[in-house]
């Protein structure tokens, strides 16, 4: 429930000092393990529930986009390349390794930043008129991932929660670019070493608290922004855009407190992408 007493809502019991120390030698921890060992690239929304105010969370997260539909927007062309158009470009396949930390602002309001690794490949077709000629793909290294957001969730009468999440994402991945023109059999190949892909969402849910479950669902708008460019053959195209084809989305999942402090979040995503994600969380 929204706190409407001050002195309630600013007040935060002190802890000894041996207390904080050992809060933050196990935040630190845990923090080190999720960075290094724990496979995520659609943006979760993750657990419906808030912190606390002053309270710690950190999430070790793995996401995986199975599908995301991209619509070309621009493109620097080479010579003779004028007539030709790109189309059916996708991510088919993306992934981040991320940590999450959370921190309580109110007991209704958190806010959280995302560091880790991502990874995307993409495959496309290149048309003139109505004719294709050419079938790209292109394959993405590991690259730095940051992000954060906030999230408000009000619990309401009967373990229900009404909740919302706002988010961005972004990283910037090395592409290796193969593409095959399938009227001659000609095989070129390139590298880009700036393809910047960044994400946004905002995401209204409901959750309904059932024992150690939380079940949730809720529907989000998403947008998604990658530019694709400096490759090392002035032969290719450069400054390449591409928006998300599809801006709107729902999504379900659940949230499984299977320990003290510990709680398990599973996710699914879908018509904007068809993606998923796995999340363990420890809250100090």
């Amino acid at each position: 429930m929204w706190n409407t007493s001050v002195a309630c809502l600013f007040y935060a019991k002190p802890l000894k000092p041996y207390e904080h120390m050992k809060k933050y030698l196990i935040f630190i921890l845990i923090s080190t393990i999720v960075v290094t060992a724990v496979p995520v690239r659609a943006a979760s929304v993750g657990s419906p529930k808030t912190e606390g105010q002053g309270k710690i969370a950190v999430t070790a997260e793995w996401s995986y986009i199975f599908n995301r539909d991209l619509d070309f927007k621009k493109a620097t062309r080479p010579a003779g390349a004028e007539s030709y158009i790109p189309e059916s470009f996708q991510i088919v396949k993306g992934y981040n390794t991320a940590a999450k930390v959370s921190y309580g602002l109110f007991d209704a309001m958190d806010v959280y930043i995302k560091l880790g690794v991502a990874d995307y490949d993409l495959k496309g077709d290149v048309y003139v008129g109505d004719i294709k000629h050419v079938v790209e793909n292109l394959s993405g290294a590991n690259a730095f991932l940051y992000g954060g957001g906030f999230k408000l969730a009000q619990e309401l009468k009967d373990g229900w929660i009404v909740g919302f999440d706002a988010q961005y994402l972004t990283s910037a991945n090395d592409l290796d670019f193969r593409a095959v023109n399938i009227i001659s059999g000609a095989t070129s190949v390139a590298k880009y070493i700036d393809c910047r892909i960044q994400e946004w969402h905002v995401a209204p849910y409901l959750a309904k608290k059932i024992a150690n479950f939380t079940p949730y669902f809720g529907a989000k708008y998403s947008a998604l922004r990658l530019t694709q460019a400096e490759p090392n053959d002035p032969k290719r195209w450069d400054d390449l855009v591409f928006n998300a084809d599809c801006n709107v989305g729902v999504f379900t999942g659940l949230d499984w407190n299977f320990a003290k402090n510990f709680t398990l979040n599973i996710e699914g995503r879908f018509v904007d992408e068809t993606a998923m994600s796995i999340g363990v969380e420890y809250k100090f």
